[in-house]
Parts: structure tokens; sequence; C-alpha cells
């Protein structure tokens, strides 16, 4: 199932609200959710048990999707991803939970960098199994660093983030970024 998850920004995701989320994005956060659940118990106050119930349905969406948005960052932030695409491309890749970000494609000597990252186009299934891209801008026609994870079980993926899809996955191990993070 394809959700809306397009622009969360890491750190809205790390702490237990989203005060760096933006207004203006189609993807949940937890304030948006808080704000949805008011609006349902003003309306049953009211005496709007239609509006009520389907603004509970939503309420209850919005947090669901949050929660799964917080389980695929989690799993992200804060490691370093190491592998190969599946176009044959090396990636060396390490996200840190501060929203910074480094990448190495082919060489050592030639880095990426950034000071934020955004999962989007989310396809979740369960917490050990998703696909999503990662870049440096919630939407991804703004262009800029773009890449492909994906997990199933302890394995993970790296590819190419390719219009709304992820494409050409090949292996990639996960370790800790703590240290290079702490350089960044």
């Amino acid at each position: 199932m394809r959700t809306l998850a397009t622009g969360i920004a890491v750190l809205g995701l790390v702490g237990a609200t989203a005060p760096t989320a933006q207004a203006s994005s189609p993807s949940p956060s937890a304030e948006s959710c808080s704000k949805i659940q008011k609006k349902a118990k003003k309306a049953k106050k009211a005496g709007a048990a239609k509006k009520a119930k389907r603004l509970q349905k939503r309420s209850r969406s919005c947090r669901k999707q949050v929660n799964r948005l917080r389980t695929v960052v989690n799993a992200i932030s804060g490691y370093t991803f190491t592998g190969t695409r599946g176009d044959g491309l090396p990636m060396n890749l390490t996200f840190c939970p501060d929203g910074k970000w480094i990448s190495y494609e082919r060489d050592i000597r030639f880095a990426n960098r950034g000071d934020s990252w955004y999962v989007r186009e989310l396809d979740y299934t369960s917490s050990t199994k998703w696909v999503t891209q990662v870049g440096e801008n919630k939407d991804r026609s703004d262009g800029g660093f773009g890449i492909g994870l994906a997990r199933a079980g302890d394995t993970f993926q790296v590819g190419i983030a390719s219009f709304d899809a992820v494409t050409d996955l090949g292996p990639a191990t996960r370790s800790s970024g703590a240290a290079l993070c702490a350089t960044l």
C-alpha cells in the first residue's frame, strides 16, 4: 500500500512532537494529528456525530502514518549504509539524527553533504519491510540528492530514487554512524 509520506523532516520525527514539520506538507505530523483529534471532539460536542466519526477515523489514520514514519526514520537515523546499487555504483551513506548527511559515491575523495534529510515516498508494509526515498529536499521535484533505501527483515538495500519509485536496489549493510556524525 502506497502512503503519502512526502517530506517529513527527520528532526520532526525523532522527538515526541514535530516542531519542524511544515504546515504546507501533505504528510502528517504529530501536531497535525492532534489538531484533527481536537476537531473531532469539537464536532462531537456540537452534535455532529457523522463529522466526528469521520474526523476520528482520519485522526487514527494520521497517527498510524506518523508511527510508520518514525519507525523508518529510527531505522535510518544515526546509521551508515554501505553497499552497491543494482546498477553497480558503490555507495556509502550516513544519516545523522541532527539532520546532517554525507554520501560517498565511487571514491571516498568525492563526498556529497547536506544539513537536512527527509523521508519521502514511503511504501510501508511492516516495521521490517519498507521501501522509501531519502532526499535533501522534501519534494523530489526540487532536485538535489536523493537515494532509495529498502528493508526486508534484517537486510537493507540501496537504490536509485527515480520519480516516485525506487529502482535498481542492491545489497547494503547497516552499521553505526555515530562516530562520523560526531565529526559532521
